[in-house]
C-alpha cells in the first residue's frame, strides 16, 4: 500500500520501519518541546498523511515512550481518519506528563508508532439482546457492576 506524505515542516521526518518485522512504524518529534508537570501537550510531527479511503491510522506509545520521556498518550489511542489531509492536518500528538518535572522531548525523538489499517463502514441494526448476561462489567474477572 502507498500512502502520500506531505512534510510541512523542514524537521518533520518520513516514518519508517525499524525491523523487517516491525508492526508498526515510528513516528517522530519535528520540533522540541516541553511538557510541564500534571500536563497535557502536543508534539507536531510535521506531516499529513494521505490515508487511503475506508482506511484508518492508529497511533500508540512506542514501547519506550514512557521510560524514555515519563509521558503517555493523554487519549490511549489516538485515531486519523482518511478526510484528515488538508494542508494544515498536521498530525500532532497530545501527551500527558504525570510526573513532577517537566517532560523534555527533543526534535528528532521516536515518541509514537502507527498502523493503517482497513476500516469497514458498519451497518447498525436496532434489536433485542441476544444471549444470556454474563453479569455485568467485568464479570469474568470477579467484578460486578451491582453494588
Amino acid at each position: 500500500m502507498k500512502v502520500r506524505i506531505t512534510k510541512i515542516r523542514p524537521t518533520a521526518i518520513i516514518p519508517t520501519y525499524e525491523t523487517s518485522n516491525a508492526a508498526a512504524f515510528d513516528l517522530t518529534a519535528a520540533e522540541t518541546i516541553t511538557i510541564q508537570p500534571h500536563s497535557q501537550g502536543l508534539v507536531p510531527i510535521g506531516l499529513v498523511f494521505g490515508i487511503p479511503k475506508n482506511h484508518v491510522m492508529h497511533i500508540f506509545p512506542r514501547s519506550s515512550t514512557f521510560k524514555k520521556f515519563g509521558i503517555f498518550l493523554s487519549n490511549g489511542v489516538g485515531v486519523v481518519d482518511p478526510d484528515y489531509c488538508g494542508l494544515t492536518d498536521e498530525l500532532m500528538i497530545m501527551f500527558y506528563n504525570p510526573g513532577d518535572q517537566p517532560a523534555a522531548i527533543a526534535s528528532g525523538a521516536r515518541i509514537a508508532q502507527a498502523i493503517i489499517y482497513p476500516r469497514p463502514q458498519i451497518e447498525f441494526e436496532e434489536g433485542a439482546a441476544d444471549g444470556p448476561s454474563r453479569g455485568g462489567f467485568g464479570s469474568t474477572g470477579g467484578y460486578n457492576t451491582k453494588l
